[in-house]
C-alpha cells in the first residue's frame, strides 16, 4: 500500500490513500485464529454458548470474554462474561483485540448496525471473523414432518432472519468500514456457510468507501417507500468518510 500526500491535506492533516488488494478465498478457523492470538490479547466470542473459545483461549493466554443475551453455563476460570443483544455491545471502545462472530448474523434484522457495533469495540488493526449460514442452505427441502428436530433448511430455524452470500458479507464490510481480508464457502456441520476474515482499519479509508458506492450506484434496487439502495446507503457512507480524519 503506498500512501500519497499533497499539500492541502497535509495543512488538515488528512492523508490520501492508494492501495490495491485482492480479497483471499482461505479463512482461518475461529478455534485456530485465537490459539495463535499473543499472550494478554483480548478476545470477544459473540454468541458465547458453550464457550467453544474456552480451550483455545486459554492455551494462548488470551482473555475471552463471551458475549450474549444470557450467561450460559460451563463459564471457563480465565473468562468473563458481559452483555450484549442485537446492535448494543457492554464493551468500551477499541477494547479487543479480536472479535468472533460465529452464526450470530443470520438473527440479527440490522445486520450493518451489528457489523458497526461489532468493528466498534475491536481496537485499531484488530481481526473480525464472522461465519453464518449461505444462501445455499435455503435450497435444502425441508422434511414433510412438522415434528422432526432436524434443521434441513436454513428455514427451519423459526428465529433465522436472511442468509448471507460471501458477496453480501464482503458489502457488509465494506458498508462498516473494514477491510475483507478472505471470504469463502465453508460447511459447518451440515450447514452450507459463508466465513469471513475482516480488520478494522486505523484510519477510515476514502477509496475503500468509493469502491462500495460505484456498486451499489451501478444497480441501485427501489424500496418500498421508492428511496434507492445508492440513497440509503451509498450517500450516507460517502458522507462520512468524505468528512473522516485518520485516527
Amino acid at each position: 500500500m503506498t500512501i500519497k500526500t499533497n499539500k492541502m491535506n497535509e495543512r488538515f492533516g488528512v492523508k490520501d490513500v492508494e492501495y490495491e488488494w485482492k480479497v483471499g478465498k482461505v479463512c482461518p478457523r475461529s478455534v485456530d485464529l485465537v490459539r495463535a492470538l499473543a499472550p494478554g490479547s483480548t478476545v470477544a466470542d459473540i454468541g458465547c454458548y458453550g464457550w467453544l473459545l474456552g480451550e483455545a483461549s486459554a492455551a494462548s493466554g488470551a482473555t475471552l470474554i463471551g458475549v450474549d443475551q444470557a450467561e450460559p453455563p460451563g463459564r471457563p476460570p480465565h473468562a468473563r462474561f458481559e452483555h450484549g443483544s442485537n446492535t448494543k455491545i457492554d464493551l468500551d471502545d477499541d477494547s479487543c483485540d479480536v472479535v468472533i462472530a460465529g452464526h450470530v448474523l443470520e438473527h440479527v434484522f440490522d445486520g450493518i448496525g451489528f457489523g458497526t457495533e461489532l468493528l466498534r469495540i475491536l481496537k485499531p488493526g484488530g481481526l473480525l471473523w464472522i461465519e453464518t449460514p449461505s444462501e445455499l442452505g435455503c435450497h435444502a427441502v425441508s422434511t414433510d414432518d412438522p415434528q422432526d428436530q432436524s434443521f434441513h433448511s436454513f428455514w427451519d430455524d423459526p428465529t433465522h432472519i436472511r442468509p448471507w452470500t460471501p458477496g453480501a458479507l464482503y458489502r457488509l464490510a465494506i458498508s462498516c468500514h473494514a477491510y475483507p481480508l478472505a471470504i469463502q464457502r465453508t460447511q459447518t456441520g451440515d450447514v452450507p456457510s459463508s466465513t469471513m476474515l475482516a480488520r478494522k482499519p486505523s484510519f477510515i479509508p476514502m477509496r475503500l468507501t468509493a469502491r462500495f458506492a460505484m456498486t451499489c450506484a451501478a444497480s441501485p434496487r427501489p424500496h418500498r417507500s421508492g428511496v434507492s439502495d445508492q440513497t440509503l446507503v451509498a450517500g450516507p457512507i460517502r458522507k462520512r468518510l468524505t468528512n473522516a480524519c485518520p485516527s
